[in-house]
This record gives C-alpha cells, sequence and structure tokens, in this order.
C-alpha cells in the first residue's frame, strides 16, 4: 500500500507538472493581463478621428489586448510623406523630436535611413507558419538582408482616376475613349487635346513624378538608378523624361503641390495617377474656384504603359516596424501584429481603406465581389481594376537604397521646379525638340 501511494503521488505530480507546463505555454511568460504593457503606435492610415485603423486598435485594446496584458496607444497619425520627417528625426536623437515610437509604419527608405539593423526581426516574433501565410512578394518587400523588419499590414498599387463627368463629355466631343488612356502615347494624346477643348487647363496630375521614370524605365529592362545614381546615359531614360516635360511645359500636366486627389476634386486636373487607397479621400463632387460645383463620378483604370514597353504595376505600401527593445514590448507588438493581420480584420480593414490585403488567402479572396466590405460602386470599381491590373500586369518593386528618401526628394523639388519655370515661358506655344533637349540638359546639371 506504501509503495502503491508513493507510486500515485508520483505520478499525480508529474501529471502537474506537465499540466503546468501546458498551461504556461498557453500564455505568455513575458505578458501579464494584471501588469499589462503599453505601446506607442503611430500610423499613416486615414488622418482623421474616424480612422479605420484607430477603431481596430480600439478593438483590439478591448479583446485579446486587455486578455493578454496588450495596451496599444495611436499617438501619431499622419500621411506616409509627413511621418518620414519624425521618424528619423527621433532615431537620430535631434532636440525636441522626441523618442521612436515602440511600434509605427513606414516606407523601406525612411527604415534604411534610420538602419535596418535597429530594428526587430519579425521572423523572430512570429511562428514560422504565421510568416509564410503573408503573400510572398510583401514578405520578399519587407525584407533587408534576410530579416523581416517590415511586416505587411496593408498592401497597394497605383491607379489612375479619371471625373467621368468631364471625360466623358470631353472623349464625345474629341473622338477618345478610355482605352486610350491605358498607354501614355494615348495620354499625352488625349492632354493635348482636352488642354485646347477647355481652354487650357491640365488633363492629369501624377502625385509622385519619380514613379513615372522608374516604372516606365523598368518597362524597358533598365534601372534609373545604377549603382545608386541616375541614368542620364540612357537613351531610353531621356525619351520617356522629355516626353513628360513636353507635356509639362505645354500646361498638359498639373504642376500643383498636393496630391492628385484634391486637384481633382477643385477642377485643376480631371485624372490623378496615386495610390489606390486614395479612394478613400475622394468626395462625390468638384468645386471649383468661383465655388460652384459639379458631381464627381470615377472611372478607375491601370496606370498607363507605353505600347512598346511591358505593362508593369509598382507594388508598394508600407510595413510594420519595431525598433529593438525589451522582450515584454516586442512579444507585445507581435501579439498585436498578428491580431491585426489575421483575415477577419485585415480583410475589412484594408477594403475599407482601399488597400489589400497581406495574406495569401485574404488576397484571393477579393477576386470575387462578393467579399467587397461595403460595395459601394466606387469599391466595386476599385477591386475590379486591382484584379485586372493582377491578372494583367507584373508587379514590380522600386528598388531602394541608402540615400534613396534625400535623392527622391531632391528629384521631385527640381523637376517641378524646372518645369514650371518653362510653362510660364513657352506659355502655350509649341515646345521645340531644342527646347526639351535643354530642359534635359539642365536637370541633368542640378541632379549631378
Amino acid at each position: 500500500m506504501v509503495m502503491f501511494r508513493r507510486v500515485f503521488t508520483l505520478l499525480l505530480l508529474v501529471s502537474l507538472s506537465l499540466l503546468g507546463l501546458n498551461l504556461s505555454g498557453c500564455r505568455d511568460s513575458v505578458l501579464d493581463p494584471d501588469d499589462p504593457v503599453s505601446l506607442s503606435f503611430w500610423h499613416v492610415y486615414g488622418a482623421q478621428a474616424d480612422s479605420p485603423m484607430n477603431s481596430l486598435v480600439r478593438e483590439f485594446n478591448q479583446t485579446v489586448g486587455q486578455e493578454r496584458g496588450v495596451v496599444v496607444n495611436v499617438t501619431s497619425l499622419s500621411n506616409s510623406t509627413a511621418m518620414h520627417f519624425p521618424l528619423v528625426a527621433a532615431a537620430k536623437g535631434e532636440p525636441g523630436a522626441g523618442l521612436l515610437p515602440d511600434i509605427f509604419v513606414a516606407y523601406p527608405k525612411t527604415v534604411l535611413t534610420i538602419g535596418p539593423e535597429r530594428f526587430a526581426d519579425w521572423k523572430s516574433l512570429l511562428k514560422e507558419e504565421t510568416v509564410r501565410s503573408y503573400v510572398p512578394s510583401f514578405v520578399e518587400e519587407g525584407s533587408v538582408d534576410g530579416r523581416l523588419v517590415m511586416l505587411p499590414v496593408a498592401k497597394s498599387s497605383s491607379a489612375l482616376f479619371v471625373n467621368s463627368v468631364i471625360f466623358d463629355r470631353f472623349a464625345e466631343e474629341k473622338g477618345f475613349s478610355y482605352d486610350d488612356l491605358l498607354t501614355w502615347e494615348g495620354m499625352f494624346r488625349a492632354a493635348e487635346a482636352y488642354y485646347e477643348w477647355s481652354g487650357g487647363k491640365a488633363f492629369f496630375k501624377y502625385d509622385d513624378w519619380l514613379h513615372y521614370s522608374m516604372v516606365n524605365l523598368a518597362s524597358y529592362g533598365e534601372e534609373l538608378f545604377p549603382g545608386g545614381r541616375l541614368n542620364f546615359d540612357s537613351p531610353q531614360f531621356a525619351k520617356i523624361w522629355k516626353r513628360l516635360a513636353k507635356a509639362a511645359a505645354s500646361g498638359h500636366v498639373c504642376l500643383l503641390d498636393g496630391y492628385s486627389t484634391t486637384a481633382m476634386m477643385t477642377g485643376e486636373a480631371i485624372c490623378g495617377i496615386e495610390s489606390v487607397a486614395s479612394i478613400l479621400y475622394f468626395k462625390d463632387r468638384v468645386t471649383f474656384p468661383d465655388n460652384t460645383h459639379m458631381p464627381l463620378r470615377l472611372r478607375i483604370l491601370p496606370v498607363p504603359h507605353f505600347s512598346d514597353g511591358e505593362a508593369l504595376a509598382i507594388q508598394r505600401g508600407s510595413g510594420l516596424c519595431v525598433p529593438r527593445s525589451t522582450e515584454k514590448k516586442e512579444k507585445a507588438a507581435a501579439v498585436f501584429a498578428e491580431w491585426l493581420t489575421e483575415e477577419e480584420h485585415n480583410l475589412p480593414f484594408v477594403m475599407t481603406a482601399g488597400y489589400l490585403p497581406v495574406k495569401s488567402a485574404a488576397y484571393e479572396r477579393i477576386r470575387d465581389p462578393k467579399n467587397i466590405v461595403s460595395p459601394t460602386p466606387n469599391a466595386v470599381e476599385l477591386y475590379n481594376t486591382v484584379n485586372r491590373i493582377r491578372d494583367n500586369y507584373r508587379f514590380w518593386v522600386p528598388p531602394y537604397f541608402d540615400g534613396y528618401g534625400e535623392l527622391e526628394k531632391k528629384f521631385c523639388e527640381e523637376q517641378m521646379k524646372l518645369f514650371a519655370r518653362y510653362r510660364e515661358a513657352c506659355a502655350g506655344k509649341p515646345v521645340p525638340q531644342s527646347v526639351l533637349d535643354a530642359m534635359f540638359k539642365e536637370f541633368r546639371a542640378v541632379m549631378e
């Protein structure tokens, strides 16, 4: 009997020990709901109080965050361009810049400027099967030297947004169609005809003029920045740049600061090339400078490509970054990130904001219109175009390198100054080849 009791006691202790191990495996040893960890969070998804990301953060805090001991606080909300500089300033420890947030959303240029070695590797924070569930090209884009430093949360591409109310009238009178806007040859012809038809108004605006040169040169199999320097020796670059320069100097292109969305809603342009996520910011009418109004109805098309070049679509979008910190904060960030990218949370969020889901299964689901969250006419039009791009274009990821951010800024600023100056000088007159050659030479001199 004594032996039996000893054996029974031993078995009981072993069983309790194993049970304790199993239970501890179900909880995070470094996280405690009775002593929650707080994470500061900066993001770029909707610069307004009712941001869809803010709603998700509240839901997380009230559910899984509360259960696991994680509290996420949104402490900055801006657009990606504006957020780049305070993040870099914080990373450099500049006076008055404050500290880097515990978790933030950023583009590759920001991560490379700060230094990818300063960020945690999501592959070490998440389970292997979780990492494998993301769209492979999105993971590749967020990786530097084999380390996943930018976790995909919402991805995007670019599209051509057209105010169909004005374009349809113009197209009917001048003999154009939406098919003409699928190539740059047709786009520039339409821009010239619209300038005459409208009495001197610009036809389109591009949110990121650098993308025009990068993507179109890539469509011919060339790099814009071989070795980190502009490829001015490329005849193909000179050709596509001068074609845009001619349209800009002739007044066919909107050169105003700001986003294409704004230009379209104020009547400064009727087409805009911008992120698919811009759909979130469009209103349903145009308000002209004299305060008159007209409806704004959208047609959404792939970004044009040159007819003899490959049809490319830029793959873009920021990623979720965690600066190296304590084990507790990094684990807390992983809990939030895994919850945020689960299909049941990620799919409604990205479709509300006009983005692409990041898990492979959800990425396939957007092919079915029945899965569109809030299927407004604009949303249906947008995701039809996204699927058209996926089926007929090759996604292309821009190259990022040390100093890219500064070079991008200088490229856009100097190009716009040059275009504006020549537009004023030409004043609607024909722009001869000699002027285009001079413009290209001047641009090269200021960039080299």
